[in-house]
């Protein structure tokens, strides 16, 4: 487990660090009268890249409520559970419920293209006639009515 010395001025990054913290990953000193570089995200996710490969900080669950794309919100009546992995360089997200994998260089971009299918079964199967859909298409649609609130 690596120590990580902090300077926690970010509420937001406080309750991040500390998530990790709880899970075991990282041991935690704030140095708050010290002085010393504040930690950004983007060079978080870097400085826990171990020779190319991902730490389990990378690969959590990923269990969106809300999810975006392209200026629609879909807000879920529960969270969505999905797994993440990296394999040969890239994340690759899935969730067996609705039959949905989807990867990206970076997990940004998977949680991205998550969204986007997401956005795409709505669009195409949710807002469909039922006498244009199979009984499997059918059932997909009835999913996707029950996970969405609004």
């Amino acid at each position: 487990m690596e120590t990580l010395e902090v300077k926690i001025i970010n509420p937001k990054a406080a309750k991040l660090l500390k998530g990790l913290e709880e899970l075991k990953l990282i041991s935690i000193r704030d140095t708050k009268n010290e002085i010393i570089p504040v930690l950004k995200k983007r060079r978080l996710k870097k400085d826990l890249l171990i020779a190319g490969k991902p730490t389990p900080q990378d690969t959590y669950p990923f269990k969106p409520q809300y999810l975006t794309f392209n200026g629609v919100n879909y807000i879920l009546r529960e969270k969505l559970n999905a797994v993440v992995s990296y394999e040969q360089g890239y994340y690759i997200i899935s969730n067996e419920l609705l039959n949905i994998t989807v990867w990206g260089e970076t997990r940004d971009e998977a949680e991205e293209a998550f969204a986007f299918t997401f956005h795409s079964l709505c669009e195409n199967f949710a807002k469909e006639q039922d006498k244009n859909l199979t009984p499997q298409s059918l059932l997909l649609k009835r999913t996707l009515k029950n996970l969405l609130a609004k």
